[in-house]
């Protein structure tokens, strides 16, 4: 059997040096963080666990684990909080989304050194929050006005920010012009000729919606991420003529999902991966991000949208050993999961609401998704000290 070593050397092949050593140091960091940049491997170990044959179609992002909800704003300037990665998504049955959710969880409280009732009571509390979510069949969403806890507290936070001030820390003025930061944490520099190729694919944007108007002033190479370091992702400062407002462009290249050669189901036809991408989250998300586009860029086709904060999403980090306040903010999450399957159920060929509440209900996946989820715990626990040599 191939180690992990060489599974993730294969996955990574044709990345650049640096990118592939900032993405090695990432995955060395804590298992979380080696489960969160390793999705290939979960979902190859749950194909081959669970013996996966979907009973009913639901789009799914994933890779949905805890760090994988955050905040943005829509086209409308409105904040939400919602799921927020799709590179992964895929039309498939709804188990590895509930099974990479909980893994995550289990991830998360062997870091917390979290004991065995309080995790055993966690999983099955998200579980009952998204199969009563699911049969409600409402999708609604998280809503600043009326958030509580630890949201509450997370949507005043956000309140603080604003985007002058989070351009301001990621810019500096160079003989009149602004620019960003290469400072090979946030950004790393790009040559003229590549910033021209990236201005190149992204001018057929300008005579459409909110880039109408838009002058480019500056690119860079963006390092963000687990998963996706190591993909080509770029980060424009853009400016408004007409509104006299700066914005950050996040640029991202799209690759096929990890899943696509694993789950056998008829999927959609889409023009380039993309599209796919950014179908999945417009039907997924309560709202789209601002500035949701594809373009091409010199023959690869990238997702486009704004540049967030960089405080946008809950990090386990932050709970510390906190492990009843992260079970709390876990178990709302699960009721944001099901919103999303409900959302897009019946669209480009999933099931229909109805058929998944059907499957919801029914208690035996609910276990069986639980129990695996535990197997693929300590398999990232072992994958973990595989790769970081833990003796």
């Amino acid at each position: 059997m191939a180690s992990v070593i060489k599974k993730i050397n294969e996955y990574n092949a044709g990345t650049s040096a640096p990118l592939l050593e900032l993405k090695m140091s990432a995955l060395k960091e804590s298992p979380f963080r080696f489960f969160r940049g390793t999705c290939h491997l979960f979902a190859a170990d749950f194909v081959k666990l669970y013996d996966y044959k979907p009973k009913v179609k639901a789009w799914i992002c994933g890779d949905l684990h805890f760090e994988n909800f955050g905040s943005y704003k829509g086209e409308n300037r409105q904040v939400y909080f919602d799921l927020n990665d799709f590179d992964e998504a895929i039309l498939a049955g709804p188990e590895p989304e509930v099974a990479r959710f909980l893994t995550s969880i289990i991830v998360a409280a062997g870091q917390m050194k979290a004991g065995a009732i309080g995790l055993h009571k966690t999983l099955h509390d998200i579980m009952n929050a998204y199969v009563t979510t699911i049969l409600e069949g409402k999708a609604l969403m998280m809503e600043a006005d009326v958030a509580h806890g630890e949201f509450k507290k997370y949507f005043e936070r956000l309140g603080t920010f604003d985007r002058e001030s989070f351009i301001a820390k990621r810019t500096y003025k160079h003989k009149g012009a602004l620019l960003l930061k290469a400072d090979n944490i946030h950004f790393m520099p790009l040559d003229d000729s590549r910033k021209a190729k990236v201005y190149e694919g992204l001018s057929p944007l300008l005579d459409t919606g909110r880039f109408q108007h838009f002058v480019f002033e500056d690119a860079a190479f963006r390092i963000a991420g687990t998963g996706s370091l190591g993909l080509e992702r770029y980060c424009v400062l853009c400016y408004s003529k007409k509104k006299g407002k700066r914005y950050l462009i996040d640029v991202k290249e799209a690759r096929r999902s990890c899943y696509s050669s694993l789950i056998k189901v008829k999927q959609p036809r889409f023009k380039n991966e993309a599209e796919r991408v950014n179908a999945a989250g417009y039907l997924m998300q309560f709202n789209s991000p601002a500035f949701s586009s594809t373009v091409n860029i010199d023959g690869k086709w990238y997702i486009v949208k704004e540049l967030q904060f960089l405080d946008d999403r809950m990090n386990v980090a932050d709970f510390e050993d906190d492990f009843n306040l992260f079970s709390s903010v876990a178990v709302e999450m699960a009721v944001l999961m099901a919103y999303a399957h409900l959302r897009s159920s019946g669209h480009m060929h999933s099931s229909t609401a109805d058929d998944l509440q059907r499957f919801a209900e029914k208690k035996q996946w609910q276990k069986d998704i639980i129990e695996v989820s535990a197997t693929l715990a300590k398999k990232n626990h072992k994958y973990y000290r595989e790769f970081t040599k833990i003796e």
